[in-house]
C-alpha cells in the first residue's frame, strides 16, 4: 500500500507537467517567444514539492492546501491568459483594419479564428524538430486546453493519495469539483459574447475571475464543507466539539465558495446585463442560477452558525449546574463546620446548673457522662423517709423524670 501510493503521487504530477509543458509549448509556437518558456520555472517548484511530499509526507497530501495543483495552475493559467490576449488582439486587429488579413487568419462572422494549424514543433536553438499530421483551430486549442485544465484537476484529484481526509470527504470533494468545474466552463462561455470579444477590459476581468475561482481547487478540506448540501449528500455524524466557534471549516467552506465563485460571477453578469446590455438566454438563466446558490449558501451560513451558538449554550448548562452544586456543597460544608464548633463550646446554662449541684452529684453525672452519652442520666435523692426511698426505686426502675426532685 505504501509503493501505491509514492506511485499514485508520482503519476499524478507526471500527468500535471505534461499538461503544463503542452500549453507552454502551444504559448511558443503562437507567440515565437522564448520568454514562454520561462513558465516552466512552476514546474521546477512542482519537481521540488513532489520530493518533499515524498520524503516528508510518504506520498500523502497535505489536509488544507494542495501544493501541488497550485504550481500546475501556476504554469497552466499564465500560458491560457496569454493565449486569450493574443486572439482578442487578433480580433480587434482585424476588425479595425480588414484589409491586413492575412491568407492564413480566418476570422469568423461570430468572432472566432477558425484557421488550422499544424502541431509542429521546431525548436532552432534546440536542434529539435517534431512534426505531428494533426491541425486543428486556434479557438478549438484553447478550449482544449482549458477544458483539460479543469479534467486533470478533477482526475488527479482522485488518483492523488487522500492523506488526512476520509474516503467520505474525498467523494464529497470530486462531487464538488466537478459542479464547480461545470460552473466555470458556464462562466467561460462569456468570451462567445459579442460585447466581450472586442472588448479588453471585460476580457481581463473575466481571465481574472476565472483564475480566482480556480485557486478554490488547491483548497481540500474546506471546499468538501462548501456545497455538500446542493449535491444531495446525507448530513454524516460529527464531533460537536469540533464544529463549535470560528474554526468550523464549513463556514470556512462556504465563505470561500461565495467570495471566489458565485459572488464574482453574479457581478460580472450584472455588469453584462446593466451596463452593457448583454441580454441572452444563458446569460439570464446563469445569473438566476448564481443569484439563487448565493441565497441558498447564505442561509446554509445562518443554520450552520445557529447550531453552532446552541451546542455551545448546550455545554454552558453542565458548567453552570455543576458550579451551583459545588456552591451548594460549600454552603452544606459551612453549616457543617457551624454546628461542629456550636457543640465544641460550651453550654452556659449546663455549666451554671452542674455548679449548683453538690459535689457527689457533680461526680457521679461526670462519671456517667464518660461512660456512655446515651444512656439517660437521673440524680440520685438520698432522704430519711422510707416512702420516698421507695419511691426513688420506683422512679428509677422505671426511668420516669425525677419531679420531685425539680419541684425542690
Amino acid at each position: 500500500m505504501g509503493f501505491l501510493t509514492y506511485v499514485r503521487a508520482v503519476v499524478v504530477r507526471l500527468l500535471f507537467a505534461c499538461h503544463g509543458i503542452v500549453a507552454i509549448w502551444r504559448l511558443y509556437m503562437v507567440t515565437g517567444s522564448v520568454w514562454s518558456w520561462y513558465l516552466s520555472g512552476a514546474l521546477f517548484l512542482l519537481f521540488l514539492e513532489t520530493l518533499v511530499t515524498i520524503a516528508k509526507k510518504r506520498g500523502h497530501e497535505w489536509k488544507w492546501f494542495c501544493p501541488s495543483v497550485f504550481f500546475y495552475l501556476c504554469s497552466v493559467v499564465p500560458a491560457i491568459w496569454f493565449l486569450e490576449l493574443h486572439e482578442m488582439e487578433e480580433r480587434i486587429t482585424v476588425r479595425e483594419s480588414p484589409a491586413s488579413n492575412s491568407t492564413n487568419l480566418t476570422i469568423e462572422p461570430s468572432g472566432r479564428n477558425s484557421s488550422k494549424e499544424s502541431l509542429d514543433l521546431n525548436l532552432e536553438e534546440l536542434g529539435l524538430n517534431i512534426s505531428i499530421p494533426i491541425a486543428i483551430s486556434a479557438d478549438l486549442w484553447l478550449r482544449v486546453l482549458e477544458q483539460f485544465l479543469l479534467l486533470m484537476l478533477i482526475v488527479g484529484r482522485w488518483i492523488l493519495p487522500k492523506g488526512s481526509i476520509s474516503h467520505d470527504q474525498l467523494s464529497q470533494l470530486l462531487l464538488v469539483y466537478v459542479g464547480t468545474a461545470a460552473d466555470i466552463v458556464e462562466f467561460y462561455e462569456a468570451f462567445s459574447e459579442n460585447e466581450v470579444k472586442y472588448n479588453r477590459m471585460l476580457c481581463y476581468i473575466i481571465l481574472g475571475i476565472w483564475t480566482l475561482s480556480l485557486l478554490q481547487f488547491t483548497l481540500v478540506l474546506t471546499a468538501s464543507k462548501a456545497r455538500r448540501d446542493q449535491i444531495g449528500l446525507p448530513l454524516q455524524i460529527r464531533d460537536d466539539s469540533d464544529q463549535d466557534g470560528c474554526c468550523n471549516p464549513e463556514l470556512y467552506g462556504i465563505v470561500t465558495s461565495i467570495m471566489l465563485q458565485d459572488l464574482p460571477f453574479l457581478c460580472v453578469r450584472l455588469i453584462l446585463i446593466f451596463w452593457f446590455h448583454v441580454v441572452s438566454y444563458t446569460n439570464m438563466f446563469f445569473t438566476s442560477k448564481n443569484s439563487l446558490v448565493i441565497i441558498l449558501l447564505i442561509y446554509r451560513l445562518i443554520v450552520v452558525h445557529g447550531e453552532a451558538q446552541k451546542r455551545r449554550k448546550k455545554h454552558r448548562q453542565p458548567l453552570k449546574s455543576h458550579s451551583n452544586q459545588n456552591a451548594n456543597g460549600n454552603k452544606q460544608l459551612k453549616q457543617i463546620r457551624d454546628n461542629g464548633r456550636s457543640r465544641s463550646t460550651p453550654n452556659v446554662c449546663q455549666t451554671a446548673v452542674n455548679d449548683s449541684l453538690p459535689m457527689h452529684l457533680k461526680k457521679k453525672t461526670e462519671c456517667q457522662k464518660k461512660g456512655s452519652t446515651s444512656t439517660l442520666t437521673l440524680p440520685t435523692i438520698y432522704s430519711s423517709d422510707p416512702s420516698l426511698r421507695n419511691l426513688e426505686r420506683y422512679r428509677r426502675k422505671s426511668g420516669t423524670p425525677n419531679l420531685l426532685y425539680n419541684a425542690e
